[in-house]
């Protein structure tokens, strides 16, 4: 059987290729927060850094480790998914020739392990290179004008190595529930490879993760109560940290119910645009049709627009409260409120689901090629499949910033009524250049993620494009 899973794991490498720059950056996230945190507590120990001023070093790393888990999780389960969607006809097979279903599931699981061990060597030289410029990166990054001496970088391997070990678990934990679905496929499958995968359900786990998740929205905010009751110096950064976790909390109950919302979604929005062009009706139709796929595809993008306009939103929230309240540093204390402050707080995590999303919309590229060829067959003309995919990208892009938006008026929703609560005159602020860079950026790179992979096939004739993916 060993040599069947070597087989499977060489067969499955294309596959594995397209999403494994989310396994790059989820492994990059975990040994950075690694390192840092060992050359902040280093420096701690031996006195070079005052306690009160290494949040960046020492507590922020930490946040890291969870922002990164979660969003790591729910991207690597969507990368996993579409994997095992292209690799149907593969497994099934598997099954034909007298497979047991542990014995797939063992398979999925054994490339899930091998892709994430190559992502881990390639994310600890990236993270060994870059650990002194991102502490010095930290160290400038502190908007108060206070001086603090950089860390010295400390290159703990076992530290490093352990933040391979639970990336390695991330993958596991959440690719293992494709890989039961995977071993759950009738090997009659392998007969009608051609057949689309059948849509997404709510299983019984994502039920759990979204009342889960409701239940902390909950719990996030019955807490600003007790806060009030024990208010420090440190309350207002609290609160910024835990504002953060209600938009990712609700981000990832979006997730959680994404098979019952983001198809009706895409479909309520586009129906009122009043646009009767046969290539945007055939863009949506082409949509519908991909069905669970879409679904998958849009998750990891509302993650990164929702990262991204709370990133955006939270400093210029903080300083508009500040100058409205009257404070200048007293109880609004903004040492810590600085763009690098923020980056470095949820950069891994919106880089993870950037990546992601780029890599699912990559993992398309092939099912995209013959569906523009057979559009061409059919009478298209080239500047219609040229546009196509474009298209698509605007879909994809404007159904993702709408439950993002929402996750932004939660975050600024908790931080309104718990501000207010701590005696402020709390002023929300969202500047035009967060939409901008949120929704415009995000949306222009999915359109280069869309487009540019079929380039290649637009230059082919439709018939050798279908022989050829046929063949594969």
């Amino acid at each position: 059987m060993h040599r069947i899973y070597l087989a499977e794991l060489r067969d499955s490498w294309p596959a594995w290729l397209g999403v494994c720059l989310a396994f790059v950056i989820t492994n990059l996230s975990f040994v950075n927060s690694a390192l840092v945190l060992r050359s902040g507590w280093a420096a701690v120990e031996a006195g070079t850094l005052d306690m009160m001023s290494s949040a960046e070093f020492t507590l922020t790393p930490v946040s890291n480790f969870v922002f990164s888990g979660i969003v790591g999780l729910t991207v690597i389960a969507t990368s996993t998914s579409m994997v095992v969607d292209s690799r149907r006809g593969g497994l099934a097979r598997l099954g034909v020739a007298g497979a047991a279903p542990t014995q797939i599931v063992r398979s999925i699981m054994t490339q899930l392990v091998a892709v994430s061990l190559l992502s881990a060597m390639v994310a600890n030289i990236v993270g060994l290179t870059t650990l002194d410029p991102f502490l010095h990166f930290l160290t400038v990054g502190i908007d108060s004008g206070e001086v603090i001496q950089q860390p010295a970088p400390v290159y703990d391997i076992g530290a490093m190595l352990l933040a391979n070990a639970v990336c390695v678990g991330v993958a596991l934990l959440g690719g293992y529930g494709q890989a039961r679905r995977a071993a759950a496929i009738p090997p009659v499958e392998a007969l009608r490879q051609a057949a689309a995968p059948p849509g997404e359900r709510m299983t019984v786990l994502r039920w759990i993760c979204a009342v889960l998740s409701v239940l902390l929205l909950i719990g996030l905010f019955a807490a600003i109560g007790v806060m009030m009751q024990f208010r420090s110096s440190e309350t207002v950064s609290t609160l910024m940290q835990m504002g953060l976790a209600a938009l990712l909390v609700f981000t990832v109950l979006v997730a959680a119910v994404a098979p019952l919302l983001i198809s009706p979604l895409a479909r309520g929005w586009t129906a009122l645009v009043p646009l009767k062009s046969p290539t945007w009706q055939l863009a949506r139709k082409n949509i519908y049709v991909r069905g669970s796929r879409f679904s998958r595809s849009v998750v990891p993008i509302v993650f990164t627009i929702a990262l991204m306009l709370g990133l955006l939103s939270l400093g210029p929230t903080i300083y508009a409260t500040s100058a409205a309240s009257g404070f200048e540093g007293g109880p609004i204390t903004l040492d810590k409120a600085g763009m690098g402050a923020f980056l470095s707080l949820l950069g891994p995590a919106l880089a993870i689901a950037l990546a992601g999303g780029v890599g699912n919309l990559f993992m398309m590229s092939k099912q995209r090629d013959a569906e523009l060829a057979l559009f061409g067959i059919t009478g298209a003309t080239p500047a219609q499949r040229r546009l196509l995919p474009v298209l698509e990208a605007i879909i994809l892009t404007v159904t993702a910033a709408i439950p993002g938006i929402l996750a932004l008026i939660v975050m600024l929703t908790y931080l309104y009524i718990s501000f207010s609560g701590a005696g402020l005159v709390a002023v929300l602020s969202v500047p035009v250049t967060a939409w901008v860079v949120s929704v415009g950026a995000t949306g222009l790179i999915m359109v280069a993620a869309t487009f540019l992979p079929t380039l290649s096939a637009l230059r082919l004739p439709e018939p050798r494009v279908v022989a050829r993916l046929a063949a594969e």
